[in-house]
């Protein structure tokens, strides 16, 4: 019986009270004593740890000698593996709400022994941590770390298994800060902060004009051929954009590249009806087009971006401004009854000049 109660005593370890701790969190305590030397790098702290392993009230099985004789019997380590995981893990870690919060997910957490001979154990610690980022809208997953260490003990001393899972258990640590070093930078998962730049795509193609005040619209821009229609010429400009993303010095850089353009194949003229006064009509679609574009532009920059909001943002402001887009032109074309209004015509014609001279400055 004597025997018993030390082998209890050096295998609950860490794992602590034998509590019922099946699907709960395991938090650190803000009172813990500081660690003079700390694992995690001062940017992030360990907020919460959580038990998602299968089996929960038993971490695997040792062997050991309960008498002279030296008989073999199994040990079930029972329920509080939570606790004690976070209590080892706590002897390296500060926690300071100020900072970024981490949460880990154990997967597995298991020690499993076999018999070599008569007096010879041969045991592991096998251990898979997931590392999640915590933000006000929820969870975001970051990093695994999966380790097995092994080792031989005697049947009668059991004083290497708790070393060996705590040094498993320091060695996540020492993993999460060393992917949180390399990645901090570059991974927008971790970045702090937004920036956003736009730039005009002006490059030309053979089916395509983009918008470029200098090059207007040419009535060589309207191929496709339509045999009948009471309008003189149609024209069916549209806007969209390029999204690149990198993330530099925990920041993220988003560049919109705008496009404003016009689709040749898909652009008519009547014929006779190729007059400058018709082309300057179609070109006004074209110019209203860019300045939707140049309001959507002006919306984003307006907008407080973050990293966890800024594309949904960006999606909704563009379907907004791409609404706008339609319905400005058919405004346009009501208005002038399709360019055969020359006085509001004309009307237009300075509205838009206007709104571009502001642009341009």
């Amino acid at each position: 019986m004597k025997n018993f109660r030390t082998i209890l005593l050096l295998t609950a370890f860490n794992l602590a009270a034998f509590q019922n701790l099946f699907g709960q969190a395991q938090k650190l305590e803000s009172a813990q004593p500081t660690p003079a030397n700390p694992i995690i790098s001062p940017e992030f702290y360990i907020s919460s740890i959580f038990d998602e392993r299968i089996g929960q009230d038993s971490i695997g099985t040792l062997l050991f000698s309960t008498n002279e004789k030296s008989v073999t019997h199994k040990l079930a380590l029972q329920s509080a593996s939570l606790a004690g995981i976070t209590k080892t893990l706590g002897k390296h870690l500060v926690r300071n709400t100020t900072l970024t919060p981490i949460s880990i997910r154990i997967k597995e957490c298991r020690i499993n022994e076999n018999l070599l001979g008569n007096d010879r154990v041969s045991g592991e610690v096998n251990l898979i941590f997931m590392f999640d980022l915590e933000k006000e809208a929820g969870s975001v997953p970051l990093t695994q770390y999966k380790s097995t260490a092994r080792y031989t003990r005697s049947l009668t001393n059991l004083s290497i298994v708790e070393p060996t899972l705590e040094k498993v258990l320091s060695n996540s640590l020492k993993f999460l800060n060393g992917w949180l070093q390399a990645e901090k930078s570059t991974n927008p998962k971790l970045a702090k902060g937004l920036k956003i730049s736009f730039r005009e795509y002006l490059d030309q193609h053979d089916d395509t004009v983009y918008y470029d005040p200098s090059r207007p619209l040419t009535w060589e821009d309207f191929r496709e051929k339509r045999s009948e229609s009471k309008f003189a010429a149609s024209v069916f400009p549209s806007f969209g954009y390029d999204q690149r993303i990198k993330t530099e010095d925990g920041k993220i850089a988003i560049e919109l590249v705008l496009k404003v353009f016009v689709v040749k194949s898909a652009s008519w003229v009547g014929r006779g009806t190729r007059s400058n006064y018709n082309l300057q009509h179609e070109q006004r679609h074209f110019d209203l087009v860019k300045l939707v574009a140049e309001r959507f532009k002006k919306k984003l920059l307006t907008e407080k971006l973050t990293p966890e909001n800024y594309q949904g943002i960006i999606n909704f402001e563009y379907l907004e401004f791409y609404r706008e887009m339609n319905k400005i032109q058919q405004e346009y074309d009501d208005q002038t009854s399709h360019g055969l209004s020359a006085v509001i015509q004309e009307f237009w014609n300075r509205k838009i000049d206007a709104e571009l001279k502001l642009v341009e400055n």
